[in-house]
């Protein structure tokens, strides 16, 4: 779906829009064919990585942001820099450090029986909050 998708999920954490987040979750919840944790995770941790980079840029425009993560400036004018208005470094290192740890409770690690859309909530609350 056009609307439920990896990119889509990007950008409503970019907006801070919980409702269209949330509604992304339970898609891919209900839509396991749809959905793969280790797919969503990778867009996540290379969104937040990039974020996390745009920090140390040495020019802060547009341009120089996407000249330094070497991708294009429609990328970056779009999600980066108004990530980087929403998202303290600080913040952004955490989340990249909770993508880490439910990856590895999404292959089994700390035990729990959480599903896959159990985790992704619990990731997307807290990127959120």
């Amino acid at each position: 779906s056009k609307a439920f998708n990896n990119f889509e999920l990007v950008n409503a954490l970019v907006a801070r829009d919980v409702g269209k987040a949330m509604r992304i979750v339970d898609y891919f919840d209900s839509n396991p064919k749809s959905f793969a944790m280790p797919l969503t995770l990778t867009v996540l941790f290379n969104f937040f990585s990039s974020l996390m980079l745009a920090y140390y840029a040495p020019r802060k425009t547009d341009d120089g942001i996407a000249e330094w993560l070497e991708q294009s400036r429609w990328q970056v004018s779009r999600n980066v820099v108004p990530a980087m208005r929403q998202f303290k470094g600080v913040k952004v290192m955490q989340i990249i450090a909770e993508i880490r740890r439910t990856d590895a409770r999404s292959k089994g690690a700390e035990g729990g029986m959480a599903t896959d859309g159990d985790l992704l909530r619990e990731l997307i609350f807290f990127i959120l909050h």
